[in-house]
């Protein structure tokens, strides 16, 4: 009886100890999108203006001074959109009157995105009606946690960006070759900001586009949809009934040094605003080795890489 009692115990201890931890779920592999609902914490926030680390309380304490966030993204990283994401849901603590700017959106779909944001339609009507998939293509669930945190709480999302029809015939063969009819649609374009061109000179890789030699259309095409994003915000705040700020997301060239986006919305009435950009560890150092006015945020979001 002792040596069946002794198995026992020892089949209870296997069972409970080492059976138990043969028999654990494994942790799910993480994707993009559980990547932006973590919300990582940064590894650091620094002020680029003094090179300093400060506190997530400080960054928020500069936010409310402000009509506009910009935050810029690369495309496909999820980091990026959890930063995005982490602020989005930080400044509606601060402000329910909110509106969110995407580039992601081309302005002629508006629509579907206010019947979104009512609750009208699904995610699946979404795409195909502001042709997300063709028109932009990114990975649809890294943005999935902002846009369904908009329709939870009625947030307006507003479509930013440019026709890629426009923005392309732009490309091929400059703004004055546009029909009559299609120019007139274009917001006044400011074609000659020394530092704008600047900085689209260093970001821009002719060999990508096959541009060759003849790169003045595609600054022309950068400047359309600057200056049709920047309107677009400024547009909203302007409305009687437009939010009273708006959280921005866009790539990192249409909002670094505010040159893009924030400053031909500034131009517009969008003020004041500031720009956050996420950035590895790496890329925050080389920031911080430049000097201040030729940095390319107002606050960095260190994350990982």
């Amino acid at each position: 009886m002792r040596w069946v009692a002794l198995i026992s115990w020892i089949a209870l201890i296997v069972l409970i100890g080492g059976g138990g931890c043969a028999g654990a779920a494994r942790p799910e592999p993480k994707t993009a999108e559980s990547i932006v609902r973590e919300q990582e914490a940064p590894l650091k926030l620094v002020d680029s203006a003094t090179g300093t680390e400060i506190s997530m309380e400080m960054l928020l304490a500069q936010m409310r001074n402000k009509r506009v966030v910009y935050v810029g993204e690369r495309h496909d990283r999820p980091e990026d959109h959890a930063v995005q994401y982490s602020l989005l849901r930080r400044l509606y603590g601060e402000d329910s009157s909110l509106a969110i700017g995407m580039e992601m959106f081309q302005v002629p779909f508006q629509e579907p995105l206010d019947q979104w944001s009512a609750g009208q339609i699904d995610e699946t009507v979404l795409r195909r009606d502001t042709e997300y998939d063709q028109r932009w293509g990114f990975d649809f669930s890294m943005y999935r946690p902002i846009l369904e945190y908009a329709r939870s709480r009625g947030l307006e999302v507003v479509a930013l960006n440019a026709p890629q029809e426009v923005a392309f015939a732009v490309a091929k063969d400059g703004v004055a070759e546009l029909p009559e009819e299609v120019a007139a649609t274009l917001p006044e374009l400011d074609l000659d900001d020394p530092a704008h061109r600047a900085l689209f000179d260093a970001e821009f890789d002719a060999s990508q586009h096959d541009a060759g030699d003849e790169i003045e259309p595609y600054y022309e095409a950068q400047v359309v949809w600057d200056e049709t994003m920047g309107a677009r915000v400024a547009e909203t705040l302007d409305r009687p009934d437009g939010p009273t700020r708006m959280i921005v997301f866009a790539g990192r060239v249409h909002v670094k040094r505010g040159l893009g986006i924030p400053e031909r919305g500034a131009r517009r009435g969008a003020e004041p605003y500031m720009v956050v950009l996420p950035v590895t560890q790496k890329e925050l150092k080389a920031e911080l080795k430049l000097p201040p006015e030729e940095r390319s945020a107002d606050f960095f979001w260190a994350v990982r890489q």
